[in-house]
Order: structure tokens, then sequence, then C-alpha cells
């Protein structure tokens, strides 16, 4: 994993980092409770400090549609805390989570104080924007089986822990939240699925999945080595 990809907290230096973490004030979310809402006012951000909380917007007939995973030491919804816009995704907890709240002028002027902050901030939206933009990229030029596999890729990476069969997805994902995060319908997803089962790239086992062959996915869905790297 290279240094953009890791989260804001780790990315910033432990003066940075300790003045950060004393503004915060933090509480606890059960699982499956909102942290922040879509529609309302970006007056604040959170900083994810316990636990993994899923982004999530919903498009035409209330159709649920995943946007991303939030490990601890990212941020959320500091988009619209900085540009004054009202949120554009809910954001869920999938574990039980503590969060550290900001308000969105405390946060500017923490940028302001501390500059090498900001600049790690600029990294990590301009690594979003980048993972957005392949993401249309992906809808357009692959088929629903490479999208599936890339995705599996990207989850065994930031949420696996090793097994001696392979990389075990720590993460509880529905057939339908892994459809709606490929832009595709459950059915594709479980079509995928079986054929990547078949062919023992990966094995399934109630809403576990894991990785048996990295090389075959990477190959399926068009990453080579110098792009991992």
């Amino acid at each position: 994993m290279s240094s953009a990809e890791l989260p804001f907290l780790r990315q910033l230096s432990r003066e940075d980092s300790d003045a950060l973490l004393a503004l915060l004030r933090r509480r606890r979310v059960a699982r499956l409770a909102s942290v922040l809402s879509a529609g309302s006012a970006g007056d604040d951000l959170v900083l994810l400090l316990e636990g993994r909380v899923k982004l999530v917007a919903f498009g035409a007939e209330h159709r649920e549609v995943v946007l991303g995973i939030r490990r601890p030491g990212e941020l959320i919804g500091e988009m619209a805390a900085l540009g004054g816009q009202r949120r554009s995704a809910t954001a869920v907890a999938i574990d039980d989570v503590e969060i550290g709240c900001l308000r969105a002028d405390e946060f500017r002027r923490f940028l302001a104080q501390h500059p090498d902050s900001a600049l790690v901030l600029m990294r990590m939206l301009i690594r979003r924007l980048f993972d957005a933009t392949q993401e249309v990229v992906d809808l357009a030029t692959q088929d629903s089986v490479g999208r599936v596999a890339k995705r599996l890729l990207e989850l065994a990476a930031e949420h696996g822990s090793a097994t001696e069969a392979g990389t075990r997805i720590d993460l509880s994902l529905t057939q339908d939240e892994l459809a709606s995060w490929t832009g595709a319908t459950r059915e594709t997803v479980s079509r995928a699925l079986r054929l990547m089962r078949r062919l023992g790239w990966v094995a399934t086992d109630n809403r576990s999945i894991i990785v048996l062959d990295p090389g075959a996915l990477r190959e399926r869905c068009g990453i080579d080595a110098a792009a991992r790297g």
C-alpha cells in the first residue's frame, strides 16, 4: 500500500496528529446506526477512530449504492464541510465505532495552522478523485466479472487477513451490497462468484469470501504489476 492510500491520520506527523486528536469530541456509534446523513448540512466532519463505516447514496427508486468503506484514521464528511454544501451520502456504521467530531471552522483553522496536514488532505482528495474517475472508466469498459474481481482485490488489500488457503475478506457484505458497489445486479454478482469458485479463484462460505488466486483476479481485471506498485 502506498503512502497516499494510508488513512489520513496515519499520514500526519506526530505533532499534527496529536493536535488534531486534541480537538475532537468523541462518541460511540452502534453498529448499523447512521454516523452522518445525506442531505444534512455539512457543518461538521468526523474522524473515524475505531471500527468501519460504509458510505451509501440512493438513486432512482431509492436504490442503495455503496460508494466506499472507510477505516480507522479516515475522514468522513470533509468535502461537504469544506465546501459548505449538504452531504451527498450517508455514513452507516458496519461495526460498533468510535468517532471524533469536529466543526468545519475548527478543521479549517487546524489546516491553516498545520499546512503539512493541508497537503496530506489535498493528496487524499486527489486520490479519491482519481479512484472515482477510474470507477467510471471501469463501468464503461469492464464486464461484470472484471469489476467484481477488482473489487475483491481492493477489499482483500484493505480488509483482508491471511489464512492457509488465501486472504479472507474480514468484511460482511451481502451480494446486494457488492452488486451496488460494482454497478451490477445481485444476479450478475452471484454468477460472477460462481464462475470464480469454479475456476478456483475464490472460496465463499456464509457471506465470507477468501481470495485464493489474486494473480488470476488481477489478470482478469487488467491490473498489472506496475499499476499495483
